[in-house]
């Protein structure tokens, strides 16, 4: 048995222990049960979980009571002029604030509102509308004052554009103005300056569109481009109470900037990407292509001279060394060769123009060739001076006809030329356009109105009278597809799809049975000359048309003008929507002659040579017909007339057109 010590704590060991878990529990109890050791701060105050639901609906409480309590009253007005003037008196003695301050007396403005009569806006000419296919920097998002049109937002992408320019007689608008706001038959006090100056406020582009049975559509009004960044600004708003905050007076300031009339008259165009196409207003952009064309045929004309140039010299060389394009002389053939002509078993052989039997070749008397030569010649020195066509002159008169940030309207001595765009037409489907200008009305819902032009009152703007009517502009599509062939025995077809991506054509014959879709996408492989020029090409083309292969069926009628004869052909029946058949006859020589011209025009754009994209701001380069300003007409002077690396302008060897 064991005996214990006299030690304390040997004899209490139990107890101080048992004591120590009892303070542990009571204090776990404490905290943990009886009070919450979660506390949330609501205000300036500390609450437990269950406290602050409290609080919280005692002030919802209050808040209603005091919601509900009727208002109490202010507590009114009490003059204190007296207690004012005991003060003054009190800290000033010597001064009788009895006396009457002099008070500055009130000046009413009386502002004279007079009457006026509306001015016409007058008529628009010349319209003219172009339509321009090609690969431009097309906005990935939409565009507005903050997101401005630029290269970081844009890609590039086919697009199909119309541009319509019109013409305005701006100074006489100005002229009317003047004359009715503030002329001399206007009495002096309701003379206004400020509503003498007409402001620009919207150009109205509408189209119609021709239908299936081949009348019109209504008149549409055409939305601003896509890359305005003023599109909202720019809204048609025609009563004033629909005018945004500040009504009409912050309307005359927006539109009276001068960069938002230019950008409303003359709106910018997208950014060109091909390298092939510029931009330029309808007259000026087919004065462009017309230059286009005809500095293509003479470039290729040159090239076909100079061709046939070269092959003349070669003829002339082996004339003169006795060879013919068939028997020039060949190592291991015919003996000995030289300029005096083959050797052969006989003796010196027979060049061309060399006496039969041999022996030394006659000279051909030249100078007939040569005065055939320089015929052309003297003709080539007068042609450019007629013929000499330069596309730097289209930039040139398209700088004329912008509208500068120091432009005067009112001192404009031609007219005002104008036009907007439209980027939301169709392929394969015809258009016509009409234009007209709009002018802010600057007494709109105002009391001035002489009793004939009242009904202007409510009008916020002053309409110009529509255009006429321009040219109807057909847009082609951008996927065709060309029966070309069929066999007879099995009902296969072999048609070929064509289909415009980036700025060129790429076609593909597919076969075709009855019920099967015409097209697939398949994948491109570029040629060796695009990926050695960097061409950007499609990884893929879509070449699926939608329209579903239902029959072929045999043909017959008769054909020609006078001389009729019987023509036997197969018909190909295909459909979109498998409800509404259409049909196209099989190979070519049976084709229409719409379809026949748009298969030969996509047969040509094929073999023209893709370019790369041209970098954004980037403008084609100009090209010219002829020789430049001091230069001499090409074949003037003889090669090696003067040493190399000393050749002025214009002596060289016949000159290439510049580019």
């Amino acid at each position: 048995m064991v005996t214990k010590g006299n030690n304390f704590f040997e004899k209490h060991i139990e107890k101080v222990f048992l004591a120590v878990i009892g303070l542990v529990c009571a204090w776990l109890a404490f905290t943990y049960v009886f009070v919450s050791p979660v506390r949330i701060k609501y205000g300036n105050r500390v609450f437990n979980p269950g406290d602050i639901d409290i609080y919280i609906n005692e002030q919802v409480r209050d808040l209603g009571e005091s919601l509900n309590r009727k208002p109490e009253p202010v507590e009114p007005y009490k003059s204190r002029s007296d207690e004012f003037v005991a003060r003054l008196d009190s800290a000033i003695n010597n001064i009788d604030v009895s006396l009457i301050w002099p008070v500055p007396p009130y000046l009413e403005k009386v502002k004279v509102e007079g009457k006026y009569s509306i001015p016409q806006i007058g008529e628009i000419n010349d319209i003219e509308a172009d339509h321009i296919r090609a690969v431009a920097y097309v906005p990935k998002a939409d565009i507005d004052k903050e997101n401005v049109y630029s290269e970081d937002n844009s890609e590039p992408n086919d697009i199909d554009f119309v541009t319509v320019e019109a013409k305005f007689d701006v100074k006489e608008l100005y002229k009317r103005f003047h004359e009715r706001f503030a002329g001399d038959n206007i009495r002096e006090e309701w003379r206004d300056p400020c509503l003498a100056r007409p402001v620009f406020s919207a150009v109205e582009l509408q189209r119609q569109e021709l239908l299936g049975d081949g009348s019109w559509s209504d008149w549409q009004t055409v939305p601003r481009a896509r890359i305005e960044r003023n599109k909202k600004m720019f809204e048609i708003v025609e009563g004033i109470e629909k005018l945004p905050a500040g009504g009409m007076e912050v309307r005359l300031l927006q539109f009276n900037d001068v960069a938002v009339r230019n950008n409303l008259l003359q709106p910018e165009a997208y950014q060109f990407a091909s390298a092939k196409e510029n931009w330029f207003p309808p007259k000026l952009h087919k004065k462009y292509t017309e230059y286009q064309k005809q500095i293509d045929l003479q470039e290729k004309r040159d090239t076909q001279k100079a061709a046939k140039k070269e092959e003349q010299k070669d003829e002339r060389t082996d004339r003169r060394e006795g060879r013919t394009s068939k028997t020039k002389s060949r190592p291991g053939e015919g003996g000995m060769g030289g300029p005096l002509g083959p050797m052969g078993p006989m003796g010196m052989g027979v060049g061309p123009g060399g006496p039969p039997g041999g022996g030394m070749p006659m000279p051909k008397k030249t100078t007939p060739r040569r005065t055939r030569e320089r015929k052309p010649e003297k003709e080539q020195l007068e042609k450019p001076k007629k013929e000499t066509k330069d596309t730097s002159e289209i930039s040139k008169e398209f700088k004329d006809i912008q509208l500068s940030q120091e432009q005067d309207l009112s001192k404009m001595d031609k007219p005002l030329v104008f036009w907007a765009h439209d980027d939301t037409i169709e392929p394969q489907k015809s258009y016509r356009y009409r234009i007209r200008l709009g002018v802010l009305n600057p007494i709109a819902g105002k009391n001035q109105f002489k009793e004939q032009d009242e009904a202007l009152k409510d009008k916020a703007i002053l309409w110009s009278e529509f255009s006429g009517v321009t040219d109807v502009l057909d847009v082609p599509g951008k996927l065709y597809f060309f029966p070309s062939d069929m066999q007879e025995a099995t009902g296969t077809l072999t048609v070929q799809v064509s289909r415009y991506v980036l700025g060129y054509w790429y076609s593909n014959n597919f076969m075709v049975k009855p019920g099967e879709v015409i097209g697939k996408v398949v994948e491109y492989k570029p040629t060796d000359e695009e990926e050695k020029n960097a061409v950007k090409v499609p990884s893929k083309v879509d070449y699926a048309t939608g329209a579903v292969l239902v029959d072929v069926v045999p043909v017959n009628d008769w054909s020609g003008d006078k001389n009729l004869r019987v023509r036997h052909y197969f018909d190909m029946l295909y459909s979109f929507d498998r409800v509404n058949m259409e049909r196209v006859p099989i190979k070519p020589r049976y084709w229409d002659d719409k379809l026949q011209a748009r298969f030969n025009e996509i047969q040509r754009l094929e073999k023209e040579p893709k370019e790369p994209l041209r970098a954004w701001g980037g403008r084609k380069e100009e090209r010219r017909l002829g020789p430049r300003p001091g230069e001499m007409p090409p074949g003037m002077f003889p090669p090696g007339m003067f040493p190399p690396g000393l050749v002025p302008p214009g002596f060289g060897p016949p000159m290439v057109p510049r580019r």
